[in-house]
């Protein structure tokens, strides 16, 4: 007999129900544990459509754990590819998993994996270069400087330039980590000076006092790029949405669909495929977006793994445009599934 799982997965051209899926989460990033969280509801719906899983968790401090073993990553990787999957299913936040690394040894093994390909990850977890491979684009975004490591710092010539307060954000972290708002000059130069210790290159932006919001888009099954709803971001009692409003029950206000007129709706839904396809995202991608003291809209950065528990932003803007969570990890096995040819951009 046919059940409703087998009917739903044939109709989206998985090719029924029985695909073996690798799903890898955890890693060394600070967004581990939030990693663990979107692993969980993927877990979840993968049983619900009728696959087989093979879960592999990366642990914070170094090497892995996988059904029946644990031991390195290199090791993790081999006994993943021994149980030859039909697809990887990348859960993963941040370094490691987010920034093209993990892609990278996928690609090696010739296993497909949902998402965006080594470049576009890499691209997309650097704050730094997508800020530049947007403005090149000619997408609007906000006025910024790349400090690097090393290299002495004037702080009180850059808050002239980009105006008190001033966003400090780390080279490569999601989640709002090693991301900090400063409003005076005396703790511009004191934190800047302790996160680039921390980073390679720290990106100074200016404030946006605005409105927040964020563009999810997902491909259909013939890889044609759809806006989905937009969703509006409001923090009750953090001042921007760090890490504590993203994650913390009841901290945020996440309205989708987002109570703005039609054009501006348009506008940052035009945004974030124009960012997606700038960075050459695959599959799906989350573009955050902020309007100025004017009202127009600045697009701060392309998330190319967002995240996937059921309250996540992007699940909750599928959800309003009629997608369950299961179908929408379907849809993302779907792009999986038939990419054709060579490994993904």
């Amino acid at each position: 007999m046919t059940t409703c799982t087998q009917r739903r997965v044939s109709s989206l051209g998985l090719g029924g129900v029985g695909m073996k899926v690798v799903l890898l989460m955890g890693g060394r990033s600070g967004e581990h544990d939030i990693s663990l969280m979107s692993g969980a509801a993927v877990a979840e719906a993968l049983d619900a459509l009728g696959h087989e899983r093979f879960d592999v968790v990366f642990e914070k401090a170094g090497g892995a754990r996988w059904p029946g073993g644990a031991g390195t990553n290199a090791e993790a990787l081999a006994a993943l590819a021994s149980w030859a999957p039909d697809a990887v299913f990348i859960a993963m936040h941040g370094a490691d998993g987010e920034d093209g690394t993990v892609q990278g040894a996928l690609q090696l093994l010739d296993i497909p994996f949902q998402g965006s390909g080594v470049r576009a990850s890499a691209i997309g977890l650097d704050k730094a270069r997508t800020k530049a491979l947007l403005r090149q684009a000619g997408l609007p975004v906000a006025a910024d400087r790349v400090l690097l490591r090393g290299e002495p710092v004037d702080w009180d010539a850059l808050a002239d330039e980009l105006g008190l307060p001033v966003v400090l954000k780390t080279e490569a972290s999601g989640s709002s980590v090693g991301v900090d708002v400063v409003r005076d000059r005396a703790t511009l130069a004191a934190r800047g000076a302790e996160l680039l210790a921390e980073t390679p290159a720290l990106l100074a932006e200016a404030y946006l006092s605005g409105r927040e919001f964020t563009g999810p888009v997902l491909e259909d099954p013939d890889g044609a790029p759809r806006a989905l709803p937009v969703v509006e971001i409001r923090p009750r009692t953090a001042a921007f949405f760090d890490y504590v409003a993203k994650y913390t029950p009841g901290a945020t206000d996440e309205i989708c669909p987002a109570p703005i007129p039609p054009a501006l709706e348009a506008e940052i839904g035009a945004l974030a495929l124009a960012a997606h396809q700038a960075l050459g995202c695959r599959g799906y991608s989350r573009t955050d977006i902020m309007l100025d003291a004017a009202g127009r809209p600045r697009v701060l950065e392309v998330n190319t793994l967002p995240g996937l528990t059921r309250e996540s932003l992007l699940p909750r803007s599928a959800r309003a445009a009629g997608l369950s969570f299961p179908d929408l990890v379907a849809r993302l096995l779907q792009r999986t599934s038939r990419a054709p040819g060579p490994a993904p951009r």
